[in-house]
């Protein structure tokens, strides 16, 4: 009897042993995530052991550099220049060839006998830069029945003794929200280019105020988002009084609108006022907070299933997932590919076409669950048991069909959800540049400029000039943009 107590004891610590094993292979595993193999950030691969990059695209063949039928761009002269120094030939100067003397008093004269159409080269140049001032005087006159002085009004927008110009204000915002300049470097900036100090706290209150009329323009382009086919949403950390808040992102080809919110999810998306009603298609990485809103279609980003494919291909050694890699790479081919007939859609895919390439895809997934069957529920122990990353994945891919291959069944719907992230990119770099936010107004202010400014972007407007306007009348920026357009 003690024989055999001994060997059952012996089982089970064989079995717990096992288990710490096979925990401890999971967790070396989750700690070799890395952003090519998963949703993990760039930054999150600080300190290991650099990946080496492996692109998902085919090389073309072609050699680097401009192909044959690209349309260059170079510096061209213009018509009418600022500014013309005519050089002339000295008198007394002989010819180069013959050596008689060259009749340099008839080529004064348009139309010489002898004159002849000169060589033009031009010199593109920025003039010196010094600050304007404008001096407004209001004329006074005293009544002579009463001694009461009468002054002329001044201009809308004059209303201090001494202040800045819009011109001003907008190369401010520009340089400080757009190309993101710490304050002290942009005031440096100003006083070495212009001759113009500007302190800290004047930079900061340009944005305030530039915040407050860009509220306005944004408020139209949040209306227009809500009307548009697709949409694109995404969201990312950023620090606000050194805590972490959300900077969240709706987004088309054409319009952009940013949120600071100190949570993540639904709550900051209902209190972003887009989602709540939206009946169109929206593109998400799957995140489990945009599936609350069921009166839209929802599609998922492909890239991001891609890289979790090529982490249980990679990292789990299951051949189905490159295989899966290979087809979802085929069907964007496919998509994307050009014929007489312009981009391809569904009819010109064909029907049959598209059931193959459905047909293959479920035949990959049923291969995934073969090597992956359901966990067995252990006794004595409550809830689901506990499924790996590569069977999650597996329900996704056979669930979730639709939503994936949306970008091959319908015309509209994008491959990925890159516009929203490289629209969300900028915050990031902002806070590796200026830091972070260091009070509760300045967020607001600055995603809502970033708003305006990144649809001017998208919609080929000048950036500046835009600024200005936004400045003056904010409400007529984008009453008459591109509505709704992808």
């Amino acid at each position: 009897e003690k024989g055999a107590d001994w060997v059952l004891s012996l089982i089970e610590r064989c079995d717990a042993l096992e288990k710490a094993v096979k925990a401890a292979d999971e967790k070396i595993k989750s700690l070799e995530r890395n952003s090519r193999n998963s949703s993990k950030p760039p930054s999150s691969d600080f300190g290991k052991t650099s990946p080496k990059p492996k692109s998902q695209r085919k090389k073309s063949g072609k050699k680097p550099g401009g192909q044959p039928g690209h349309k260059g761009s170079t510096l061209k002269q213009v018509a009418e220049p600022d500014h013309i120094i005519n050089h002339l030939i000295e008198p007394g100067t002989r010819c180069k060839k013959c050596g008689k003397e060259l009749p340099t008093e008839d080529v004064l004269y348009p139309g010489g006998q002898h004159s002849c159409e000169p060589e033009v080269r031009q010199v593109f140049e920025i003039p010196p830069i010094r600050l304007e001032i404008t001096e407004h005087r209001s004329q006074g006159i005293v009544c002579p029945g009463c001694d009461t002085v009468n002054a002329a009004g001044f201009p809308e927008g004059v209303n201090a003794r001494t202040q800045y110009g819009p011109n001003i204000k907008a190369t401010a915002i520009y340089l400080g929200t757009y190309q993101l300049i710490p304050y002290q470097r942009l005031g440096e900036l100003f006083d070495t280019l212009f001759g113009c100090s500007l302190s800290q706290g004047t930079l900061a209150n340009f944005i305030k105020s530039g915040g407050k009329q860009a509220q306005i323009a944004a408020e139209e382009i949040k209306e227009q988002i809500k009307q548009s086919e697709c949409v694109h949403g995404d969201e990312t950390g950023c620090r606000v009084l050194g805590k972490l808040h959300w900077l969240h992102v709706a987004s088309t080809k054409m319009l952009t609108y940013y949120m600071i919110h100190p949570k993540r999810g639904y709550d900051a998306m209902v209190d972003m006022g887009i989602l709540p009603g939206y009946t169109g298609k929206l593109v998400h990485d799957f995140l489990s907070a945009y599936y609350r809103f069921d009166k839209c279609e929802h599609f998922q980003c492909v890239a991001h299933i891609l890289r979790e494919l090529t982490y249980i291909y990679e990292q789990m050694g299951q051949c189905w997932a490159r295989e899966m890699i290979e087809l979802l790479l085929k069907a964007k081919d496919l998509r994307d590919k050009e014929d007489d007939r312009g981009p391809t859609n569904r009819k010109v895919i064909g029907e049959k076409t598209r059931q193959n390439i459905q047909s293959q895809y479920h035949e990959i997934v049923i291969k995934g669950y073969a090597i992956n069957p359901e966990p067995k529920k252990e006794p004595g122990k409550r809830g689901r048991p506990k499924r790996g990353k590569a069977l999650n994945l597996l329900h996704r891919l056979e669930n979730d069909y639709e939503e994936i291959m949306g970008f091959f069944e319908y015309e509209d719907v994008p491959f990925d959800n890159n516009l929203a992230e490289r629209d969300l990119r900028m915050m990031k770099a902002r806070e590796k540049i200026s830091g972070t936010f260091r009070s509760v107004e300045h967020p607001e202010a600055f995603t809502n400029i970033r708003s305006v400014i990144s649809t001017l972007r998208k919609q080929g407007k000048g950036i500046l000039a835009g600024i200005a306007q936004m400045l003056t009348s904010p409400e007529e920026m984008f009453r008459t943009g591109c509505k709704g357009a992808e």
